[in-house]
């Protein structure tokens, strides 16, 4: 295939606005795909702010600040604090504490 014919393929497809809609579908694929990893590594260090809080302190109080400061600057360290609220935090720390005691009750 010439330089030509890929010019004029790639004409074609900007011309009948599928290139734009490839284009656009490819770049939606790439957020989602990024938004789900940062959603699966929030939920991974959560997990581990809960069960760090939970082994090495006693009152709830500071177990839940100690878990919300552990996953502030997690998130921070990897440039991901921005993503996320206070709410969004705070719910998915009582998740995983949660999945914790669940998982320590069916073991």
């Amino acid at each position: 295939m010439n330089t030509k014919n890929i010019v004029d393929i790639v004409l074609f497809l900007y011309n009948t606005g599928l290139l734009t809609a490839l284009a656009y579908a490819g770049s939606r694929f790439l957020v989602a795909h990024t938004k789900n990893k940062n959603l699966l590594m929030l939920n991974e260090w959560a997990m581990q702010a809960v069960q760090y809080a939970e082994t090495h302190l006693h009152s709830s109080t500071d177990k839940k600040k100690a878990a919300m400061s552990f996953l502030t600057e997690r998130l921070n360290a990897n440039k991901l604090g921005v993503k996320f609220d206070e709410k969004q935090l705070d719910t998915v720390i009582a998740l995983a504490v949660r999945q914790l005691k669940g998982d320590k009750d069916n073991g």
